[in-house]
């Protein structure tokens, strides 16, 4: 439960969330992200002024591709969160000011779409399986890491070739 109590929070104006979000949850509905585990949540919400500004860190492991040979591959992120919430603001007045809507009269803050949001930003958009990759080969589709491609090597490629063609006049 990614929720802050707003009347707990102004009367002790700091609260902690400690919580997982297990892989299946709605939350991740939508999107194309393969939880290897739990992702955790670690923050702390601080009231200011009107504001609540929440700060922590969001960890866990996600499986994605090599962008060479298609294996799967383990990636952990731990990253920081820090967010700002601000009461009376319009979705897209929110956007523009770079920070969360606090819905006004709300009882509870929900962090389920900025932690979302923080989950997709950490991971990286290319992964290598390791540095020594060989890939796919673009002919047979043979991963190339594991077995020797049968394929005869591809000619090389003459980028002066369509000017030689040319006549001088």
């Amino acid at each position: 439960m990614l929720k802050v109590d707003l009347g707990r929070l102004r009367r002790e104006r700091r609260v902690g969330v400690d919580e997982e979000v297990a892989p299946e949850d709605p939350l991740w509905g939508g999107i194309p992200l393969r939880l290897r585990g739990p992702v955790r949540l670690n923050v702390q919400a601080q009231q200011a002024a009107a504001d609540v500004v929440v700060r922590g860190n969001v960890s866990g492991e996600v499986l994605l591709e090599c962008r060479r040979c298609l294996a799967q591959v383990v990636v952990a992120f731990d990253e920081p969160v820090s967010a700002l919430y601000r009461p009376g603001l319009e979705p897209r007045e929110a956007a523009q000011q770079e920070v969360y809507p606090l819905p006004v009269g709300a009882r509870e803050l929900d962090l389920g779409s900025m932690v979302r949001e923080h989950v997709l930003l950490a991971l990286p958009e290319y992964v290598l399986c390791g540095q020594a990759c060989r890939g796919l080969c673009p002919s047979c589709g043979a991963n190339l890491n594991e077995t020797a491609c049968a394929c005869p090597p591809a000619a090389a490629e003459d980028a002066w070739a369509p000017l030689r063609k040319l006549k001088r006049d």
